[in-house]
């Protein structure tokens, strides 16, 4: 059988896919050197806005030359197939690593954030931005070095942009706030974000955000905050956690400042974790050596003690026995008095320093710790009432965050009421506020007299007199589904494919059960499928009618 020959070099396995490309293994048959080779896929080598991406993609690499990216070597044109060459990395991906061990030690992972922040300071410093930075992206050698690679979508802030603004790109579960909205421009903190996506997967084995709806996930980027990863991994130090929670700030401005900063913070994390165990050692060792020269000494004092003539005492008085005493009388009662039960005002101060925390954990403990002592030491007190209030305040606060949690994202809602909650999210998120408060009231109806469930019917009848409030239950929801239809088609024409989808996707999954939107559902399915929908649904008769 006649080998497949592309220009120079000789066609072997394909080793991935990308948006663009195919990459196979390959030997350049005038050194026999091995070679990663990518070809332009033939079913879009018609495109002429895929052909300058593949070239741009092209001379991007030509000006990276660095250890921690992938090298190239050299392409061109043979017949109608465009290809380059490019180093040969056998190691396979982080992606691929990740998914035989499920998650790494957190010091094998900061040693792979220090590469591929190397790797990040040249790329920018040649004013690239990679734009899809993600563990299938980032392969190793069978030395554990990191190669960042494919460079299909990178931007190159020295040439003219190919991407139309305001476009998104990229891969969801890494992509940045800005990234998502179209503003701020892209920059090197957007891919600085998506490495703090990448450093919490590698430790937690799982994304900051997960979700199976693509809309959901780009909102979880975009207003809410990341788990705490100590709650996930506990032997995480705590300074790799504000490592990762720096790097994922939505605002860019928040962020670490650039790929070399990053470095810096990533050998202050090792140093501190290091100085941190040190004191740790030291402290131990230095009781029991304490502890035994103590003992040694004292010992060998009592054996070769002698009696010897009482003398009169002519030292200060700060050194007698009397005045050692009564200071150590004092201190006993000092202690004894901190360990009295705290007062009814001093409770209340150290929850409310708890209850302003976000973090799940103190707000636990300003309820276990501080509110319910003082409810039940004091339970006619000044403070009563307001501890009653913020008890459960911090309930729903609670309930809230655990029902949005990372682990309550991939196994589904704890209970039915849960579930409903969930549903009319859903409905408020997509913006269909009509709908959102009738299921918010019937939460309140279905399960008010249910007790296991009252916190939900607090949170629900809460939503409820926020829509209120706002004015947002005014329009009739069908009318609603209406206009975010005509806005999708709106933004389908102008080339934002991936909002009109996003649209599209989410009145075919929200309303596909409702009778009386059925042709709304179907128009959108349409849409999604690129069939012929026919005549929009937001067009009523007189509409229809011919000019006289």
């Amino acid at each position: 059988m006649s080998k497949r020959m592309i220009g120079p070099f000789e066609v072997g396995d394909r080793i991935g896919v990308g948006g663009m490309g195919i990459v196979y293994r390959a030997i350049y048959t005038k050194n026999g050197a091995r070679v990663a080779l990518k070809i332009l896929s033939p079913d879009v080598s018609d495109s002429e806005s895929l052909q300058r991406r593949f070239e741009r993609e092209i001379s991007i690499l030509k000006k990276l030359q660095h250890p921690h990216i992938v090298r190239y070597y050299g392409g061109g044109k043979f017949g109608s197939q465009r290809f380059y060459a490019m180093e040969l990395v056998e190691g396979g991906s982080v992606e691929a690593y990740l998914s035989k061990k499920k998650r790494l030690p957190w010091e094998e992972a900061l040693d792979i954030t220090m590469q591929v922040a190397k790797a990040l300071e040249h790329a920018h410093e040649a004013g690239v931005i990679h734009r899809d930075l993600k563990p299938a992206n980032l392969l190793m050698t069978s030395e554990n070095v990191i190669k960042l690679t494919d460079f299909g979508i990178a931007r190159d802030t020295t040439a003219t942009a190919l991407t139309a603004a305001g476009k998104t790109v990229g891969t969801y579960a890494y992509m940045a706030p800005e990234q998502i909205r179209g503003k701020p421009p892209v920059d090197k903190k957007t891919d600085l974000y998506a490495m703090g996506c990448v450093l919490f997967e590698m430790i937690a084995g799982e994304t900051p955000f997960t979700s199976e709806n693509q809309g959901e996930m780009l909102m979880q980027h975009l207003q809410e905050e990341p788990p705490r990863i100590t709650s996930l991994v506990p032997e995480c130090p705590i300074f790799l956690e504000e490592l990762i929670f720096k790097l994922l700030e939505k605002d860019p401005e928040d962020r670490v400042y650039d790929a070399l900063a990053l470095q810096a913070e990533v050998d202050e994390v090792r140093t501190k974790v290091t100085e941190q165990r040190s004191v740790a050692a030291q402290t131990m060792s230095s009781g029991t050596t304490l502890g035994r020269t103590q003992s040694a000494t004292e010992l060998k004092s009592i054996l070769n003690r002698k009696k010897k003539k009482k003398k009169r005492d002519n030292s200060p008085f700060y050194e007698r026995a009397w005045f050692l005493g009564l200071c150590l009388l004092l201190l006993v009662g000092s202690v004894a008095w901190s360990l009295l039960p705290e007062g009814e005002a001093k409770l209340m101060e150290r929850a409310e320093k708890l209850v302003n925390s976000e973090y799940i954990l103190d707000w636990r403990d300003a309820k276990e710790k501080y509110l319910n002592p003082l409810l039940a030491k004091f339970p006619k007190g000044r403070y009563a009432e307001k501890a009653e209030q913020l008890i459960i305040d911090l309930d729903k606060k609670i309930v809230d965050k655990e029902m949005h949690s990372t682990k309550r994202v991939k196994n589904g809602p704890e209970n039915e009421a849960e579930k409903q909650m969930l549903a009319a999210e859903h409905f408020l998120k997509f913006g269909d506020r009509i709908t959102a408060l009738k299921k918010y009231r019937s939460i309140t109806r279905l399960f008010k007299d249910q007790e296991k469930f009252q916190i939900y019917v607090l949170l629900a009848q809460d939503q409820v007199d926020a829509i209120i409030r706002s004015g947002g239950a005014d329009e009739d929801y069908v009318a609603y589904l209406n206009k975010k239809l005509k806005e999708a088609d709106s933004l389908f024409k102008k080339g934002k494919v991936t909002e009109a989808e996003d649209i599209w996707r989410g009145v075919k999954e929200l309303y596909r059960d409702n009778e009386e939107v059925r042709p709304l559902v179907q128009y959108a399915s349409k849409r999604m499928e690129r069939e012929d929908p026919g005549l929009p649904p937001w067009l009523d008769a007189e509409e229809l009618k011919e000019p006289e």
